[in-house]
């Protein structure tokens, strides 16, 4: 593999880029299904998009967007932006047409590089470029001037006032994880092939991104479909295997809980990212894999992918919580109280990270970013809001949060984001964000309590328009009022219990959706009400409408494919109500045109 090269003030990604694919021109860079394009090949599509842009006066300092579903066009979008010294900003296909008009509007980008699926979907006004007919190839040249204080990337988080933020990332810290990151897996050397799981909007996926592409491995980006089917992941990886993999915790155990976990998983090198790691995992993985490497990463967007992490180890397996280890070189991590002072080890305090990994801010919000980004004893730092402590060799373990923000699935969710798009629902008069899980062990869930007269599905509905599927409660529960505790906040306590009380039976009966009918729309009902701890659903509703979501979705397919062998994931998210279903099951529905996924991956 090709070594990053030492500091230079006038580096960037792209830069790098351009020095591995000149090094190993013939190898293999990028595959997405059938189509797999070589260093050589990728430079040049790079170069080609990287002319357009600079036809259209975009240039150094400027935004591209990228609204792409899935593939190879995706590092070729990316690496076209940063050779004319633009940072990318990639727009999930699945947010809806409102969201994605609002981040646009947000970003102001001087161009969005799209697809034919999608090109439709861009706003009145944006310049759209499409990749879908490939720009004759040229040579990558990156754009004069360009250095290391210069942005790589934007990538949007949850805003706790209803509004994303978007930090700012600059090259310096993208380098310096991609050096950090790769003296972690100096050991597995030579890791010649890393597979993406995830949408390019995280920043989950990104260290698979660029763990191969600046390093010379293939990259492998698999179908959206794809990670949502254990059967058809796992095909994936014995007909292209790959020596290293990221996931979330959540995802690896949906995913194992209805497939074979081993054929999962990478040769060499499992990195977990966005969420706590579970020790029951962990073993999963050694007993499933015992020769394979595990690290947890930890670490905010803000902090540029994971700042910290953590080698595990099979005795980590008989620990309450998986640590998440030690900064990476040139990542400052310090605990402190709330006075700013800091803490003695084996005490919990709050992470501040600082140093090399800094993202350069929230963009177009000074206060926001003078907030979090504060200077304390002389240092530029994070505040995080993460309570750790720190063990006498310098090891972090991550306790929780000081404040209400959740982690869903990988993904950060600020409540304050979505009881505000609740508000802005007709019929909605009050409404309070929080967590839950279903049991012990069970992923965290949003759960909105409300008060107002909309019904459950037209909130889900109003919602659907406007917010990613990552951010629209799995369970919403109607109530009276929203009782409060003697410092004028929400009491949970209280709403779980005014939420548990028995309903009207008479209002009940009447307002009850349409029972399933028949052998097959009974039983997957029964599914659906095993999966989702519903006492019943209707036939009509929809499966995101009574607390859907793609990780609950892969049990509901598992349990029918042990009936219906042949039953396809894909045809769970086309047909996502109980009756379309039997339908499907039964033989006798109508061939459908398009499938719409409940995603956020």
């Amino acid at each position: 593999m090709i070594d990053l090269q030492p500091r230079d003030p006038a580096r960037t990604a792209a830069h790098a880029f351009a020095r591995v694919a000149a090094a190993v021109p013939a190898r293999p860079a990028v595959r997405h299904g059938a189509d797999e394009l070589t260093y050589a090949e990728l430079a040049e599509r790079a170069g080609g998009v990287a002319e357009r842009l600079r036809a259209l006066g975009v240039g150094r300092g400027d935004v591209v967007a990228t609204l792409l579903d899935r593939s190879e066009l995706c590092a070729v979008a990316v690496l076209g932006a940063w050779a004319v010294g633009a940072a990318y900003v990639h727009i999930e296909p699945t947010d809806p047409d409102a969201r994605v008009a609002a981040l646009l509007a947000a970003v102001v980008p001087g161009a969005v590089l799209t697809d034919r699926r999608n090109e439709a979907r861009i706003p009145a006004g944006a310049v759209a470029v499409s990749l879908t007919d490939a720009p004759p190839p040229v040579p990558y040249r990156v754009s004069d001037g360009l250095g290391e204080d210069d942005f790589a990337y934007l990538v949007f988080t949850s805003g706790s006032t209803g509004v994303p933020k978007t930090v700012e990332v600059g090259h310096r810290a993208l380098l310096n994880f991609c050096a950090g990151f790769r003296g972690l897996t100096a050991g597995l050397e030579p890791l010649e092939s890393y597979g993406a799981t995830t949408t390019f909007a995280a920043d989950i996926g990104k260290a698979s991104v660029y763990g191969a592409l600046l390093s010379g491995a293939r990259l492998d980006v698999y179908d959206r479909a794809a990670t949502l089917d254990p059967q058809a992941l796992a095909a994936e990886l014995r007909r292209h295997p790959v020596d290293a993999l990221t996931y979330t915790p959540s995802l690896l155990e949906a995913l194992a809980s209805e497939g074979e976990l081993a054929a999962l998983l990478p040769r060499k090198l499992v990195v977990f990212i966005g969420e706590a790691l579970p020790p029951r995992l962990v073993a999963a993985i050694l007993a499933a894999s015992p020769g394979i490497e595990i690290h947890n990463g930890y670490g905010p967007a803000e902090a540029t992918i994971f700042a910290t992490a953590h080698r595990v180890r099979p005795a980590d397996t008989e620990l309450e919580r998986t640590p998440v280890g030690h900064p990476l070189p040139g990542v400052l991590a310090r605990v402190l109280d709330d006075g700013g002072g800091s803490v003695p080890d084996g005490t919990a305090g709050v992470l501040h990270l600082g140093g090399e990994c800094l993202a350069g801010g929230y963009r177009g919000d000074e206060e926001k970013t003078a907030a979090k980004f504060v200077h304390i004893g002389g240092e530029r730092l994070y505040r995080t809001d993460d309570l750790v402590v720190r063990d006498a060799d310098g090891c972090f373990d991550y306790l929780g949060r000081v404040d209400s923000q959740l982690k869903i699935r990988g993904n950060r969710v600020e409540p304050g984001e979505v009881e505000t798009a609740l508000l802005a629902v007709p019929g909605v008069r009050l409404a309070v964000v929080t967590g839950e899980r279903a049991s012990a062990g069970a992923p965290m869930e949003i759960a909105a309590y409300v008060v107002g007269t909309a019904t459950r599905s037209e909130i889900v509905a109003r919602l659907a328009g406007h917010l990613p599927a990552a951010l629209i409660p799995s369970r919403i529960h109607p109530v009276p009022n929203i009782p409060v505790n003697q410092n004028g906040k929400a009491d949970l306590k209280a709403l779980r219990a005014l939420a548990a009380e028995p309903e009207d039976r008479a209002a009940s009966a009447q307002d009850a959706p349409e029972a399933p009918a028949g052998e097959v729309e009974e039983f997957v009902a029964a599914i659906w009400c095993e999966v989702l701890g519903a006492e019943r659903v209707g036939r009509h509703e929809q499966f995101a409408e009574v607390g859907g979501t793609s990780f609950n979705a892969l049990t509901v397919y598992g349990r029918l494919r042990r009936r219906y062998p042949g039953f396809a994931i894909a045809q769970l998210y086309a047909h996502p109500t109980v009756a379309q279903l039997a339908a499907v099951l039964s033989g006798t529905a109508a061939p459908t045109r398009s499938a719409t996924a409940v995603v956020e991956l």
